[in-house]
């Protein structure tokens, strides 16, 4: 009898655990939409290993004006990026890769690799996730 008081009770503690992602107050029901997962980047390359220390996590929105092409640069970290509106053209510094980015658009970021992106006609508004380590930068210019 205890067995299966303790297995009820294990259910129901299971069930209260994931209540609040199933449904939100009033019975709405919350849905969840994987936008990236990955272990590339958008160039194909596997990411390696973290920053070493403290992890920090950090999310940037950017906005980037039309016709603007940022500098030649590498990021630390693997980071993610979301496409608010606009459009953006990724390409390594290399010219083996280029990528067109459209609102709703996801991009696993180069860690490591030279790149930069390039406006076009519109302002380009970005969400970007950095998943790096206290006092490693965001991004580091290599012109």
């Amino acid at each position: 009898m205890k067995i299966h008081s303790m297995g009820a009770g294990f259910a129901l503690l299971a069930g209260l655990l994931t209540a609040p992602f199933a449904h939100a107050a009033g019975g709405a029901e919350v849905r969840t939409e994987t936008l990236l997962k990955t272990e590339r980047s958008w160039d194909g390359e596997l990411y390696k290993a973290y920053p070493h220390g403290q992890p920090e996590l950090t999310l940037v929105r950017i906005t980037i004006p039309a016709k603007t092409s940022l500098p030649w640069h590498r990021h630390p970290s693997p980071n993610a990026a979301y496409v608010v509106s606009g459009e953006l053209t990724v390409e390594s510094r290399d010219g083996k890769h280029r990528k067109l980015l459209r609102a709703g658009d996801t991009l696993a970021e180069m860690a490591g690799s030279q790149h930069r992106g390039v406006t076009g006609d519109k302002p380009v508004e970005l969400l970007v996730f950095y998943a790096g380590a206290a006092g490693v930068p965001l991004s580091v210019k290599t012109e």
